[in-house]
């Protein structure tokens, strides 16, 4: 008897490990989730040029994703344009890291984007080496 319940511990223990992996994985977001929200432009930088900031330019820059894969634009808290994102996973070799790539619609070019904690690290892909720094804000109400 003593065997046959040890028997059953194993397999229901078997069965729990997969079922609490998939949950785990459902917890954690998608590319898309990660970015859904109001971020605020802090940096841009570039080798060879001046850094640019809000305080240098004179403007404060906003972009909102939304669930729905849109991305809007303020500048000084005025509506500047809309259009339609989504993100590709590329891999750029074997062993290589997996890149998040951001393209939207009516642009030529794509950025590559990391997210930690409440910061966004935009960097354009077409060539130019611009690095684009910015925080997560809070919705507004």
């Amino acid at each position: 008897m003593t065997l046959y319940l040890r028997g059953l511990s194993a397999a229901v223990l078997l069965l729990a490990i997969p079922l609490w992996v998939a949950c785990q994985r459902e917890s954690i977001p998608k590319p898309e989730e990660q970015l859904v929200g109001r971020w605020e432009w802090q940096q841009t930088a570039a080798p060879n040029s001046p850094v640019l900031t809000p305080a240098t330019t004179g403007h404060r820059v906003v972009v909102e994703f939304d669930r729905r894969g849109r991305a809007r634009f303020y500048e000084d808290d005025n509506f500047v344009s809309a259009t339609v994102f989504a993100v590709r996973r590329e891999r750029q070799g074997i062993g290589k890291p997996v890149r998040q790539v951001l393209m939207y619609r009516g642009y030529r070019g794509t950025q590559l984007y990391t997210i930690s904690g409440n910061n966004l690290q935009l960097r354009d892909s077409n060539g130019e080496p611009f690095q684009h720094s910015y925080i997560r804000v809070a919705q507004k109400q």
